[in-house]
Parts: C-alpha cells; structure tokens; sequence
C-alpha cells in the first residue's frame, strides 16, 4: 500500500508539473500575442531606428554648422561673402543674374 502510495504521489507531481509548465505556456503565448506583445515590440524597434536615423542626421548637420562658423571665424573673404550673400549687395562693376527655377514635371496620372 506505500508503494502505490509512493507512486500516486509521483504521478501527482508530475501532473502538476505538467499543469504548471502547460500554465506558463498558455500564459506566455496570450501575453506574446498581446497588445503589449511581439507587434508592440517591433513597434517600438522601428520607432527607435527611425529616432537613430534622425539623431545622425541631426548630429552630421551639427558638424557641417560648426565647420562654417570656423570657416567663417578664420576667413574675412568667406565672411564678406556670406554677408553680401544675404543682404544681397554686389559690388561696383558686379552684375547678378537671377535664373528661375525649372517648373516641376506634372504628375503622370497612374494607370488604374
């Protein structure tokens, strides 16, 4: 009668073990497939590459700035010109000749 008791115990140990890893089971796959799950996850991956992306952008456009302040730091003639650049001044015996940008190509309509 021990024996069998013996046995019945292990039994019931290992249904219960099977009942709580078959438990986790369920439990990860809802959470998984969740709002909060996988497609949120990827959600959020994309999210930060795309921020990435717009930091270096940023930070490479940071750089171009700082390199035309010390450009126009160290040179009278680049300041000169950017000056008269953007008060649109010329000097004596300068012309300025002003081209009008090229009209953009109109949409082709799409095939449907």
């Amino acid at each position: 009668m021990a024996v069998r008791r013996s046995r019945a115990i292990q039994v019931y140990k290992r249904l219960g073990l099977l009942v709580a890893v078959a438990g986790f089971c369920i439990y990860a796959i809802v959470n998984l497939t969740g709002p909060q799950g996988i497609k949120a996850l990827f959600a959020k991956w994309r999210e930060l590459q795309e921020i990435e992306a717009r930091n270096a952008k940023l930070i490479a456009d940071l750089h171009s700035r700082r390199e035309k302040v010390r450009i126009l730091k160290d040179s009278a003639e680049a300041r000169e010109f950017e000056i008269r650049k953007k008060l649109q001044k010329l000097l004596p015996g300068e012309r300025l000749y002003q081209v009008p940008d090229p009209e953009p190509a109109a949409p082709e309509a799409a095939p449907n």
